[in-house]
């Protein structure tokens, strides 16, 4: 529960407290659980799946030419950093060390795509730049 004075910790309270009224027998384990559905260790996770599937409609549908590696790169850190860090807090976050390790995969998934893209489409690249040294093809125009 909530123990802040806030707007949103009063409706967080009222809304647990409601829903704990259907909660059958059988799910009061779950229920009461440390990391259960009561505390931001169960939603925290549940929401986080959705950079999951963010990352699967990537590998499906995203060519690998627009895959930002800049953003997958530091996916996978953050990723790494909160595995790591789902396992020293109290209580264990074994959801959260679960849907960061799926992050890491899929993110991983994107970044290996992308590179391949690149040492493939190295030949083909055409090198315009200002600052880039000229070479005797570039004399004759």
């Amino acid at each position: 529960m909530s123990k802040g004075p806030g707007p949103l910790s009063k409706l967080y309270n009222v809304t647990i407290n409601t829903a704990e009224k259907f909660v059958p027998n059988a799910l009061q384990p779950l229920w009461q659980a440390p990391a259960g559905p009561r505390t931001v260790f169960f939603w925290a996770p549940l929401f986080k799946w959705s950079l999951v599937l963010a990352g699967l409609g990537d590998s499906l549908n995203r060519p690998p030419d627009v895959i930002s590696l800049n953003q997958s790169v530091s996916m996978t850190v953050s990723a790494l950093i909160w595995s790591r860090y789902s396992v020293v807090i109290t209580p264990k976050n074994y959801s959260l060390l679960a849907v960061n390790l799926a992050v890491v995969l899929m993110q991983t998934y994107l970044i290996a795509r992308h590179l391949k893209w690149r040492s493939d489409s190295a030949s083909q690249a055409v090198y315009k730049h200002p600052n880039f040294p000229r070479n005797s093809l570039d004399d004759d125009e």
